[in-house]
């Protein structure tokens, strides 16, 4: 199993994409479709969204376990262009460090050195992706399975970044 294989469970029946819409002031939820098509830029795809305003914008990839407990949180944040399509992602690695991180996740047994790195990698792209403090109250309303997520969960990093401790967590 690569590092990459531990933390990418998604698939269309367990996992929810939250869309942060600026003019509504609140956290909608993405088809699939939609995203699968968003993302698909590489693949021949457009990388377009239907009535994106140009400018940032922030999804919330959601993963749920079997009891739809929270399981794991992926941030994105993209710049779209006028026209609805995608201009920039923000993953906070140079070339270099992309190409390496990117080596590292493939390979099948990694050094502890090499997980290391990559944990730091992942680290960075978590906090260069997170959604603005303006828009937690509403995500708080919205993030599904939050109450259910259980302490050995990969959505723990995600959630202590935006302020979220576990129950029973005690301050040194």
């Amino acid at each position: 199993m690569s590092v990459r294989d531990s933390t990418t469970k998604g698939s269309p029946d367990n996992t929810v994409i939250l869309h942060w819409d600026e003019c509504q002031t609140s956290w909608a939820e993405l088809s699939w479709r939609d995203w699968v098509r968003f993302r698909a830029v590489g693949d021949g795809g457009l990388g377009e969204l239907a009535g994106a305003e140009a400018g940032e914008h922030y999804f919330l990839v959601c993963i749920l376990g079997d009891r739809g407990e929270l399981w794991n949180v992926i941030p994105h944040r993209y710049v779209m262009s006028a026209d609805g399509r995608l201009v920039h992602g923000f993953d906070g690695l140079d070339d270099i460090e992309r190409k390496e991180s990117f080596r590292i996740g493939e390979l099948p047994m990694p050094t502890t050195e090499d997980a290391e790195r990559y944990q730091e990698f992942g680290a960075r792209g978590l906090s260069v992706n997170l959604p603005p403090l303006h828009t937690l109250q509403a995500l708080l309303r919205t993030l599904p399975g939050l109450a259910g997520a259980q302490s050995g969960a990969a959505c723990w990093p995600f959630l202590s970044a935006i302020g979220i401790c576990r129950s029973g967590t005690r301050p040194n």
